[in-house]
């Protein structure tokens, strides 16, 4: 029969998904089955523009979206009331699916802005949900303008940043790169995604790391950290120290092997500084510098050890004195 609830459940779904093939070819079929049929998926679409346009995207009042649908459906239908009795019924629930389908593809697409940072440059953001973006140099991020209903994401295109996250468990928030991606519910942590490479340090609370989809996830609690090489698909783990040493202007080494401690400095310096040895070192740093220019680290380290310091081009070398 014509009036069947199958029917008007089969052109809903093909209203809402009309890029759906399956239902696109049963639709065809149901059309081309008699001129009845056709003129029945015509006044259903009809119908649904005009329910959906008695909506707004940002104050959708249902009651007055329902008032409206049965108003529109009684005008189309009220000469044959016999054959439309039973779809007058379920108007309520039709205009929440048209209506609300509609609101909801609309709303779906969301407007995305794009911050970027040259050489030397540093910029923040502050997103909508109060969380805080900080952008080192060279770096791309992507967000939308109003967050989905039930998510946060936003995407970490190239380069270095740190992120303090408000807290909403009822909304979790993602940051993608690439196929990888971090959640959290509220914490801070700095990522550095360069070309082939991840690094992920925790500063506070905890993040969940996922290097691609269906691939092992890892948590990470404050003080962790992670390097995730993309090409291989190969992740290590680590103690995290001064990953956000770039936007705080501060160094705290706390144990820190001198290897470790090079390797931080040329980071932070962007200096090639290499450690020196004919023996295992087995002497650990302990020191805070906030603001402190290079010359006055090394001043440090060659007081404290006795280094031997030299210059060659871009490369400093920390000698370490035979005993």
């Amino acid at each position: 029969m014509l009036n069947q609830p199958e029917y008007l459940d089969l052109i809903i779904r093909y209203l809402n998904n009309p890029q759906d093939e399956s239902l696109r070819a049963a639709i065809k079929s149901y059309r081309s089955a008699s001129a009845e049929h056709e003129n029945y998926f015509l006044e259903i679409e009809r119908v649904w523009v005009l329910s959906a346009k008695s909506a707004t995207i940002n104050d959708t009042d249902i009651k007055q979206a329902e008032t409206n649908f049965k108003r529109e459906l009684k005008k189309r239908t009220h000469k044959s009331a016999n054959g439309f009795a039973w779809f007058r019924n379920i108007a309520a629930g039709l205009v929440l699916l048209g209506a609300g389908y509609w609101l909801y593809n609309i709303s779906s697409e969301p407007t995305y802005l794009i911050i970027k940072t040259g050489d030397n440059q540093k910029d923040s953001v502050l997103l909508v949900d109060g969380s805080k973006v900080t952008l080192a140099e060279n770096s791309v991020v992507k967000y939308p303008q109003k967050f989905a209903a039930s998510s946060r994401e936003i995407s970490l295109i190239h380069g270095k940043a740190f992120f303090k996250i408000a807290k909403d468990p009822k909304h979790p928030f993602s940051v993608l790169m690439g196929e990888s991606k971090v959640k959290v519910l509220g914490t801070s942590f700095n990522i550095n995604y360069q070309k082939g490479k991840i690094d992920l340090d925790v500063k506070t609370g905890r993040v969940l790391f996922s290097p691609y989809s269906n691939g092992t996830s890892s948590i990470l609690i404050a003080g962790q950290a992670l390097s995730y090489n993309i090409s291989n698909k190969e992740l290590t783990t680590r103690i995290s120290q001064n990953a956000d040493s770039w936007f705080t202007n501060e160094l705290i080494f706390v144990d820190t092997p001198l290897e470790d401690v090079c390797k931080q400095l040329s980071n932070y310096y962007q200096k090639n500084i290499r450690l020196e040895t004919n023996q295992p070192l087995v002497k650990k740093f302990n020191a805070t510098f906030k603001g402190n220019s290079l010359a006055e680290v090394l001043a440090v380290l060659k007081e404290t050890y006795g280094f031997k310091i030299t210059t060659n081009k871009d490369t400093i070398t920390l000698k370490a004195p035979i005993n």
